[in-house]
């Protein structure tokens, strides 16, 4: 598996804002296809099920990336969750790639081994980074054969053109990589839109990128990602601040102040949702993630004020922790589901937080209990909401949408 750890660690920010090929801040739109459109016939049940345990090993993977100061290029491909993707084209002529979208990740990235989609030997706007390069210094990459800059045997850094929506984009920087794919994934490429500077959006020098998620239940249709001057947030959108996470600038964090069930504010320690010295603990926003996934000292009290305000009977050995067996009418009122998040209340329509399951006889409850300090506020709960990532302002901004219409 390719490792472009030494280029992500070793090259500060600044240097990074030189060595890269800038690109034009260009409008553009790229369609968004949900994983479930894969296998239309799967049962709600199964594709809960897949998307539990997605979600659990999304958060196994982030929570390991928290001990170092970067993330690990070749895990982040090997447990890259396949949730969103997005069709775009690579080289000269162009070739068509399928790539996991995916917010946790810094590298635009695709496997070019001899027989795969994209041969960059076929292309003539693919270009290798030489080792005297800027790039290619002797402390931070390998360059054995002392003319083709690797970030190790089996992968290099290149340049080039890519095509989203019918737009070119020259000289974009990429990892090729010889290895094989994990098996956590059946797609080769990988589209990153992290915070860090190889990134997609740090890249193309926009500055911010928005999408608007289609429900799940809607698989089918596409969803929208916006960058550039197309993402431009709702007049009516509230904003939240990003933090930053001292360690790890590629995720992005959002501060989450408290939680409301009904009209009753939880009580929830404040030190639920903080970054520690560590850089561990804290809440991510991430398209990786199915649902969200609080800490148990956040979980176990929403929980049981939600199980309070339902009033209905829980019933056990399901996909999620908490579910409840629905009347024989199907009739009943469940409570509000307020996040605050700072400068932000997002009161989230009931099919954000309510999930049928045991074949429509049950409804559960769409959050799910951690076992590690981290939060996740995963991509099922921001279904039907235009979210945009103003990262130059330093900022996150929600507003409702019926994203099939944007």
């Amino acid at each position: 598996m390719s490792r472009f750890l030494p280029l992500l660690v070793l090259l500060s920010p600044a240097a990074l804002l030189f060595l890269l090929p800038r690109c034009t801040s260009l409008p553009l739109r790229i369609n968004l296809t949900h994983i479930d459109s894969k296998s239309p016939n799967l049962s709600m049940d199964d594709r809960n099920l897949r998307a539990v345990k997605r979600s659990k090993i999304r958060m196994e993977f982030i929570s390991s990336t928290l001990s170092t100061s970067s993330v690990d290029v070749s895990t982040t491909v090997h447990f890259a969750n396949d949730e969103y993707t997005a069709d775009f084209a690579i080289g000269t002529p162009p070739v068509s790639v399928t790539a996991i979208l995916d917010t946790g990740s810094d590298l635009i990235w695709t496997k070019c081994e001899t027989g795969s989609s994209y041969n960059p030997s076929a292309s003539s706007t693919y270009s290798s980074l030489p080792c005297g390069s800027n790039f290619c210094q002797d402390s931070i990459t390998s360059c054995s054969d002392g003319s083709t800059c690797s970030a190790t045997v089996d992968g290099t850094m290149a340049t080039e053109t890519f095509s989203f929506g019918g737009t070119d984009v020259p000289g974009l920087a990429f990892g090729c990589s010889n290895s094989e794919m994990g098996s956590a994934t059946m797609f080769s490429s990988l589209l990153g839109m992290g915070g860090g500077q190889l990134s997609l959006i740090s890249q193309l020098g926009s500055g911010k990128f928005s999408y608007c998620l289609t429900t799940h239940d809607q698989s089918a249709i596409t969803s929208p990602l916006l960058l550039g001057s197309l993402a431009t947030p709702d007049p009516s959108a509230q904003s939240s601040p990003l933090v930053q996470n001292p360690n790890i600038p590629t995720y992005y964090y959002l501060s989450l102040q408290g939680i409301t069930v009904g009209s009753t504010l939880l009580s929830i320690p404040s030190s639920a949702f903080a970054i520690s010295s560590d850089g561990r603990g804290g809440l991510i926003i991430d398209s990786g993630t199915s649902f969200t996934i609080l800490v148990a000292s956040a979980y176990d009290v929403l929980s049981q004020e939600f199980q309070s305000q339902m009033g209905l009977p829980v019933v056990t050995g399901q996909n999620f922790d908490l579910c409840f067996s629905t009347p024989s009418d199907g009739s009943f009122q469940p409570p509000k589901l307020i996040f605050h998040f700072e400068g932000a209340d997002i009161d989230l329509p009931e099919n954000n937080y309510l999930v049928r399951d045991g074949g429509g006889s049950v409804v559960c409850l769409a959050i799910l209990q951690g076992s590690e300090d981290l939060s996740l506020f995963g991509n099922f709960q921001q279904q039907n909401m235009h979210i945009v990532y103003d990262v130059q302002e330093g900022k996150i901004s929600f507003a409702p949408a019926q994203c099939e219409n944007l």
